[in-house]
């Protein structure tokens, strides 16, 4: 029997149950009324202790369960539910040992209870708008992601009213990063907007449920936005290369190479060995200033090692990175 086809227009509680032949007293505390219906897992009707099998769609507003109560019993139990309930019983011709209906309304709400005996137990089939609640999706759902509003932070956009922002200048670039509870297409569409009010061009984009990758053109030179979902936040990063100041400084790769610029902070000789060139400096040489050795390499993937670290990048073609040499190891940074 369908516990989706018996919904009436007529408000009605209808409850069919198969008991024994010689039915036992069910002795029972006052019933309790109605179970808060915003857990949608937890069936608003209460039922006789014992009841297994239990079956609760909050959406459809149906609840099953076996019992081993006689028919009688149960009728018992259910009436003076319906009392508590402030129900109002309604005639039914059906009312046997292995079968009984009872009728109840309130107002506009109704309830439709099926039991039929199965075996050694009585299977109780119930519905109506009495026991509909919230569905799991419905109680599961999170508030929705605040709207992003544009503030600007060093020259860049930004959304406003995020805990967790900030922004990063280098010698030949200047960034704002933050992570929002807004989704990746949301934070796409949103720089989409806020880049093209400055007359940005889009370049280039990868778009997934769970990452992306941007690339612009800016009038200070290339951009990037990189986002990556982070368990219920979006950490994002846009980037801007000063391609022009970049060119005119004497750290200015060749056209098409990546220059590498050497630091080391630490208060003993370095060596540092990339695509199996060594780079060897004093104590404290380039620290200060980016006076420090130099190397230009092809872009790409590039590894960095040194004796007690090892560091992996990507390097576009024009680009500059700083390495440096530190007491906790290296570090590398775009200029």
């Amino acid at each position: 029997m369908s516990k989706h086809n018996r919904a009436s227009t007529v408000v009605a509680f209808t409850l069919f149950f198969a008991g024994f032949a010689n039915p036992t007293h069910l002795s029972l505390a006052p019933p309790p009324a109605l179970a808060d219906q915003t857990d949608a897992t937890k069936p608003p009707l209460a039922m006789p202790d014992g009841a297994t099998d239990v079956q609760y769609d909050a959406e459809a507003g149906s609840l099953e369960f076996n019992s081993t109560k006689s028919v009688k019993a149960l009728s018992e139990f259910y009436r003076n539910l319906a009392k508590t309930m402030g129900l109002e019983e309604q005639t039914s011709v059906i009312n046997k040992d292995n079968m009984a209906v009872l009728n109840f309304t309130k107002g506009e709400k109704a309830l439709n209870v099926t039991v039929m005996m199965m075996g050694d137990k009585a299977m109780v089939t119930a519905d109506g708008s009495l026991l509909e609640g919230k569905s799991q999706t419905q109680a599961d759902a999170k508030p929705a992601a605040p709207a992003l509003v544009a503030i600007d932070k060093d020259g860049l956009p930004i959304p406003d009213g995020l805990g967790n922002m900030g922004s990063t200048r280098t010698q030949f670039s200047h960034a704002v990063n933050f992570s929002a509870p807004n989704s990746v297409a949301d934070i796409v569409a949103f720089y989409r907007a806020e880049l093209a009010k400055k007359n940005w061009k889009e370049d280039s984009a990868k778009i997934a449920d769970d990452s992306a990758d941007l690339k612009f053109t800016a009038p200070d030179g290339p951009a990037t936005l990189s986002l990556k979902r982070n368990g219920d936040m979006t950490d994002a990063e846009l980037t801007v290369s000063e391609k022009a100041k970049a060119a005119a400084s004497p750290l200015a790769p060749k056209p098409g190479m990546v220059k590498l610029v050497f630091g080391n902070m630490s208060d003993n000789p370095a060596d540092v060995v990339v695509g199996g060139k060594h780079v060897k400096m004093k104590p404290g040489q380039g620290a200060k200033a980016p006076d420090g050795p130099t190397l230009e390499v092809k872009p790409g993937d590039i590894t960095v090692v040194s004796k007690n670290a090892k560091e992996n990048f990507t390097a576009g073609p024009d680009e500059i990175w700083m390495v440096a040499v530190g007491p906790g190891g290296l570090m590398v940074v775009k200029q």
